[in-house]
């Protein structure tokens, strides 16, 4: 079979699973459960299936469908008109999410604003306020300046910089909110703007609001930005450490001269930051770092366990095979993903039947099975063919399952997947 005849085949066998997902969310949509028919809906926006009908279920009983339609529709680019009649729910839940898509829809205008304003739902009207900080149209703002909720008004004044940054008022924010406060006294991004937004991380005890703190450094300029992170790399406490290399990180990427930092995290008592310095290996790429990784492979924690074992595969360590076999056969996702991953860099052609294990297993995670299916296809492994079309012709199975073991089969019997679908050569 030519490689354009493969492609072909494969186009072809995706369009039947996908009509047969769709015929699945048919039936979903009819079920009498409304948590069944809400999942559908949002089942098939996430994979952009088209739901004929759809604001037909505008009309449904249940809040949570109304309320995915909304969403979904959003997410189309259509139906603007419909979500705007949607204003008139009796459910504040679905007038949340309409007045939050209409912003995302680039709905904004006053007769809106003074609408939402007279919402007797003090949810809808946060979620508008907190929608139109997020879009920047602050304008209409104004119709909420009195406002009788309390909430809105603390949204409001940390906004304006008027709120008090003491810890007891900060800690009750979300995140953003705390940003906000901050974001708001900061009228210039220099380095005395730095120097007194650093200061203020020793007022604090709450790691949230350090964090919160140490985010806004991304606003600054990059040549003064990346120096006050280095310092704060330097902290003991976790809670300055860590938010500034995830901040460095999103500046700079992977630099090898954090190295040390990363090995020190590796060698902590505590598994965040053990999980953070592992991360960071992994993401180096970097030979020497070697050594700590295979401490790594020791450590209690699992989310440790498997940046460890996939930040070797990279490096292309092979002493690690009796390791990957022995977490392909582990009862954590975590670790059999990254098991995978390992042999698929490493072309372990003898795990065959570990992998042949997960990819029958209809209790794994459908994630696991994919990536099986995926490295099986990747390395050839022809004994495993037969898993293949079990998973192939088993409608019951998830269709990214279907869809990822027809493109491992392709690599391996392209004709018997033809000949599964009834497509045959000539």
């Amino acid at each position: 079979m030519m490689p354009k005849d493969i492609r072909k085949l494969l186009q072809a066998i995706e369009e039947e699973i996908t009509s047969r997902t769709e015929m699945n969310l048919k039936d979903m949509l009819n079920s009498p459960s409304s948590y069944v028919r809400a999942r559908a809906i949002k089942s098939a926006s996430d994979r952009e299936i088209i739901i004929e009908d759809l604001e037909a279920f505008l009309e449904d009983p249940s809040p949570e469908v109304r309320r995915s339609v909304i969403t979904s529709m959003s997410r189309s680019g259509i139906g603007q008109d419909k979500i705007l009649l949607s204003l008139e729910d009796p459910s504040d839940t679905v007038r949340s999410a309409a007045v939050k898509e209409l912003i995302e829809f680039g709905y904004e205008d006053g007769d809106l604003a003074r609408r939402v304003a007279s919402d007797p739902s003090k949810k809808v009207r946060k979620t508008f306020v907190l929608s139109l900080l997020e879009s920047g149209e602050t304008e209409l703002l104004k119709e909420f300046d009195n406002d009788p909720s309390n909430d809105i008004q603390i949204i409001l004044s940390a906004y304006r910089g008027e709120l008090e940054l003491d810890e007891e008022r900060l800690s009750a924010l979300p995140k953003r909110l705390q940003k906000m406060a901050f974001a708001s006294r900061m009228t210039q991004r220099n380095a005395q703007a730095m120097s007194a937004l650093l200061e203020s991380l020793s007022k604090y005890r709450s790691a949230s609001i350090k964090e919160s703190i140490i985010d806004l450094i991304s606003a600054f300029p990059e040549e003064i930005a990346v120096p006050a992170l280095k310092k704060l790399l330097d902290s003991d406490d976790k809670y300055i450490s860590l938010p500034s290399l995830k901040v460095f990180r999103k500046i700079k990427g992977y630099d090898s001269q954090l190295l040390g930092l990363a090995e020190r995290l590796m060698n902590s008592e505590d598994e965040e930051c053990r999980f953070y310095g592992a991360q960071y290996l992994k993401g180096l790429q970097e030979p020497s770092s070697v050594e700590i990784l295979h401490q790594g492979l020791e450590d209690p924690s699992d989310r440790v366990r498997a940046l460890s074992l996939e930040a070797l595969g990279n490096l292309l360590d092979h002493s690690i095979e009796n390791v990957v076999e022995e977490s392909l056969r582990s009862t954590s996702s975590r670790l059999k993903k990254a098991s995978l991953r390992a042999v698929k860099k490493l072309r372990l052609f003898n795990c065959g039947d570990l992998i042949s294990r997960l990819l029958k297993n209809k209790k794994e995670e459908a994630a696991v099975r994919m990536l099986a299916a995926s490295v099986t296809g990747f390395l050839k492994l022809e004994d495993l063919a037969g898993d293949l079309e079990s998973a192939i012709v088993d409608l019951s199975n998830d269709g990214r399952l279907r869809l990822a073991a027809s493109r491992a089969m392709a690599r391996i019997n392209p004709s018997r997947l033809g000949e599964l679908f009834g497509f045959t050569e000539g």
